[in-house]
């Protein structure tokens, strides 16, 4: 699909991208078992990004909180952004973001570490304490849901002058407006 007119800097399907970027970005990650990569948006510019660090102390760093402190280093505002990120957040990167104006976050969805079961539900209960939302995106679609793309075969007795898969006047993939996009402006 070409770009809506006069935005060259339209992005089709955002949310994959940016997971895909937060997806390069973890394969840097130094955490062995749990290896992490989070991208922070505001728009559709990246203005931070962060890995899961495990250091020789056996401290562990969350790539949200890599990302966070990366931003904030780098003294870029954050008020309105998303987070996107391949692993769920601790409880303390969530607050961490509540504090510099995140309200949201999409996670990769994948099989959870069980050693960070209960981490992970703190996260979850301070997540809706501080009202941020913590939305999973699904790469691996579930086959039954998927448009068919078998051939139709048609019967003219109960369609004589029709085809009911043809596309309607509103086609979704030609459309000039984009919905569901960031509209603030900083």
């Amino acid at each position: 699909m070409t770009s809506p007119k006069g935005d060259p800097t339209y992005i089709k399907n955002k949310d994959r991208y940016f997971m895909q970027v937060a997806e390069a970005v973890a394969k840097a990650s130094t955490h062995p078992t749990a290896p992490g990569g989070c991208v922070i948006v505001r728009g559709r510019e990246i203005i931070g990004d962060g890995r899961s660090l495990l250091t020789n102390s056996k401290v562990e760093v969350d790539c949200l909180t890599y990302a966070i402190a990366a931003s904030a280093k780098a003294g870029t505002n954050t008020v309105g952004s998303v987070i996107y990120t391949t692993r769920y957040p601790f409880s303390s990167s969530v607050f961490q973001a509540h504090l510099m104006g995140i309200s949201r976050i999409f996670v990769l969805t994948h099989e959870w570490e069980t050693y960070y079961k209960d981490e992970f539900r703190k996260a979850a209960r301070l997540a809706r304490e501080v009202s941020i939302s913590i939305e999973p995106i699904f790469f691996n679609e579930d086959p039954r849901f998927t448009t068919n793309t078998y051939d139709r075969n048609i019967d003219k007795e109960f369609y004589p002058d029709q085809n009911p898969f043809e596309t309607d006047e509103y086609d979704p993939t030609d459309s000039a407006i984009t919905h569901g996009e960031d509209t603030t402006t900083i």
